[in-house]
């Protein structure tokens, strides 16, 4: 082999490493420096909390729909779900039938907590008349009589997690919904003030509300509405 040919093919090999490594730099750049950074623990706590009121609402048996939206840019939203999929997995008894993903088109309503619809519920819910539970992970749809009447019997057991305190007040009346995971508005939160355990983390900023807090929720949510008429004044 000439010096010239062998200096090309070095030159080549140099080259090639120096793609590698910047396709190495520019990888751990946007997984881990360009990601949005999270509560990692806190939202693991809230997917294993929302895996524990299902299998306790189903007595360990069954299977769910889980709606959500793309995680992929909800990073929150993908820690919980991950956390929720792999403490059913422990448990054995209750199965995911589907994973139903509700297409956002970028409509900024949508996030963890929030966004669906009533009509959209409706939908999944006659889509999956088999199903044992429906649990949400982008809120409670505000639905009206008209729309109660429409929902297919038997009707599942529902778990949400929601932003809104005030739309879950109509579906517990109803026995529509059996757990709401809500931001924390009963203080002081149980547990360290200094949490180190995704549960401990949940209990910080999150909390499970049933039927039987009806009354909290109630005041909770006129309080939340006096305070907008205030912001609106």
């Amino acid at each position: 082999m000439t010096p010239t040919g062998a200096n090309s093919k070095q030159a080549l090999a140099v080259a090639g490493l120096i793609l590698v490594i910047l396709a190495s730099l520019t990888w751990i750049y946007v997984t881990e420096v360009a990601a949005p950074k999270i509560n990692l623990p806190l939202h693991q706590g809230v997917g294993l909390v929302v895996a524990e009121e299902t299998s306790k609402v189903l007595g360990n048996k069954g299977q769910v729909v889980i709606i959500a939206i793309n995680p992929r840019k909800f990073p929150e939203l993908k820690a919980q779900l991950a956390a929720f999929e792999k403490a059913l997995k422990g448990l054995r008894g209750i199965k995911v039938k589907e994973t139903y993903m509700v297409e956002t088109n970028d409509d900024p309503k949508y996030g963890v907590g929030t966004g669906l619809s009533a009509k959209r519920f409706l939908k999944i819910q006659k889509k999956y008349p088999d199903a044992d539970a429906i649990v949400s992970f982008v809120g409670v749809p505000n639905l009206t009589d008209e729309d109660f009447t429409e929902l297919k019997k038997p009707i599942p057991k529902f778990i949400a997690e929601t932003r809104s305190p005030e739309k879950c007040l109509k579906p517990f009346q109803k026995g529509l919904l059996q757990v709401a995971i809500i931001s924390r508005f009963v203080f002081p939160a149980p547990g360290p003030k200094n949490p180190h355990t995704p549960r401990e983390w949940f209990d910080q900023y999150f909390q499970i509300v049933t039927a039987a807090a009806l009354p909290l929720l109630d005041a909770s949510s006129t309080d939340a509405t006096s305070e907008k008429s205030a912001d609106r004044e």
